[in-house]
């Protein structure tokens, strides 16, 4: 009878090592695929990846790699199939999330389903401001400027230089004819840090409102920063007639 209980706890002490080096063979497969595919080596990557999967069938991040090389040559319905298959795997998977809401904004322009899946990753990573900037992108692209600006904010309470940022806040606010909103909306940005941005969509704004005045301060303030943008208020200024 012992003699049958060691040789059974052998037997899992050899299937569990087994199963110990299949495992780190195929976290060197992946990280060896990640390496290759920061360099550009697609190819190369696609194989890696797919030696960890072989070795490894629920390895939900080699999916989520594998999935990005084929999207960024433009195989994205084989990307979309990759993504699902590591949320069947992990449904917390914050790179698939991702991945999937990219892929529907950018590729295959389905906003509805960019956005459920770009809320998904903001439930496991709420701090990323190109999460937010992206659902901003989106709704602006629907029309659906109000709610735009609220994401396109939060982006910018992250961080308060954030260019694309301000790209879709601006865009929101003009599109929906916002302009002292947005204003009072850019005094705060300002009182943050001076940034050039909320300085030039100030101007532009006061230009919509006809005060000349405003759009003057706004234009002698990017010059005092130096900032490039200050040519192209002027432009706008010279463009509009004076009331």
């Amino acid at each position: 009878m012992l003699k049958q209980i060691l040789c059974l706890f052998m037997g899992f002490m050899i299937l569990g090592s087994s199963f110990a080096q299949v495992s780190k063979n195929a976290r060197d497969y992946y990280h060896k695929g990640v390496a290759l595919k920061n360099k550009g080596m697609a190819s190369d990557a696609i194989i890696m990846f797919k030696k960890a999967i072989a070795l490894n069938k629920n390895y939900d991040s080699a999916y989520v790699d594998l999935a990005s090389v084929f999207a960024k040559s433009g195989k994205f319905d084989t990307a979309i199939i990759l993504n699902k298959k590591a949320l069947e795997i992990n449904p917390n998977s914050l790179g698939a999330y991702l991945g999937l809401g990219n892929i529907y904004r950018d590729a295959i322009p389905e906003y509805n389903l960019a956005v459920a899946n770009y809320l998904k990753a903001l439930q496991y990573d709420s701090r990323n401001k190109e999460t937010y900037y992206s659902i901003a992108w989106c709704l602006n692209a629907k029309k659906e400027y109000d709610s735009a600006i609220v994401y396109a904010v939060k982006a910018l309470e992250i961080d308060n230089n954030y260019v694309p940022g301000y790209n879709e806040l601006g865009h929101a606010y003009h599109a929906s004819k916002k302009y002292k909103e947005a204003i009072e909306q850019f005094q705060k940005n300002l009182a943050v840090s001076v940034n050039e941005l909320p300085l030039y969509y100030s101007g532009l704004c006061y230009l919509e409102l006809n005060d000349r005045e405003g759009a003057l301060r706004m234009l002698e303030e990017l010059k005092k920063n130096k900032s490039t943008m200050a040519e192209g208020l002027s432009r706008r200024l010279e463009g509009k007639p004076k009331h």
